[in-house]
């Protein structure tokens, strides 16, 4: 494999394994915020298990209920068709008595159940997520996809080098 063509591969590699945060969708908190007329935007962990933003991290009870509910990826108007449901339905995902929605425009966690505790301590927090894709949301991929991207490109060099043998 000649120098000019390992560098091509690895950036190419690099640029994949970098991109995790590209399957995040980062205008849902302002939309959250403008649906439900929020004072502020919530946080990445209202829907994404420890903040671990990338795909397949939506693993909270509040970001289980949305996807339920048609939420895909980098599409907003899903987003907003999912909220609608949530606030029409009253979904409650932590079961203190208080709607998501409710919990979301009052800057409120709707994972983190405010009753019984006095609002000390949440009682269902999720432990952060310390293993596989969540962990690391992007590398397994980027990495699998760089590695193909590498063999791909030796293997292509190989047979280019056989072809031109003079026989």
């Amino acid at each position: 494999m000649s120098v000019h063509s390992l560098i091509r591969t690895v950036s190419v590699g690099l640029t994949l394994l970098g991109s995790a945060a590209a399957w995040a969708s980062p205008a849902y908190p302002g939309v959250i915020r403008t649906e439900l007329s929020s004072a502020s935007e919530p946080a990445c962990n209202v829907c994404h298990q420890g903040g671990a933003v990338g795909y397949g991290t939506v693993t909270t009870p509040f970001g289980q209920s949305l996807r339920s509910r048609g939420l895909v990826a980098n599409n907003e108007g899903t987003l907003r068709t999912a909220l609608g449901a949530v606030r029409s339905e009253r979904v409650d995902s932590d079961g203190d008595g208080t709607p998501d929605t409710d919990e979301l425009a009052a800057g409120r966690d709707p994972n983190v159940s405010d009753s019984g505790n006095g609002g000390d301590e949440p009682e269902d927090v999720l432990p952060d997520v310390t293993y596989g894709c969540g962990a690391a949301p992007g590398a397994p991929v980027g990495l699998l996809l760089g590695g193909l991207l590498l063999v791909t490109a030796r293997r292509r060099e190989t047979r280019t080098a056989r072809e031109s043998r003079p026989r």
